[in-house]
């Protein structure tokens, strides 16, 4: 899973989606909804962006 926090058009939005359906390109994120359908996010309204690699164990 990614959370990506990012300026909506009103406020700002927090969103977790599968590692896939995020890709950055050159200016800008994008978020795959299915099919042919994208959200562009330019880099200007990125907050942050976490990948959340399950198969990665932290020691405590």
């Amino acid at each position: 899973m990614a959370t990506i926090v990012y300026q909506g058009v009103d406020d700002t939005v927090s969103e977790e989606i599968d590692d896939e359906q995020l890709n950055y390109r050159e200016d800008h994120w994008q978020i795959h909804h299915g099919d042919d359908e994208y959200t562009y996010i330019p880099r200007e309204r990125i907050y942050t962006v976490q990948m959340n690699d399950p198969h990665v164990i932290m020691d405590e």
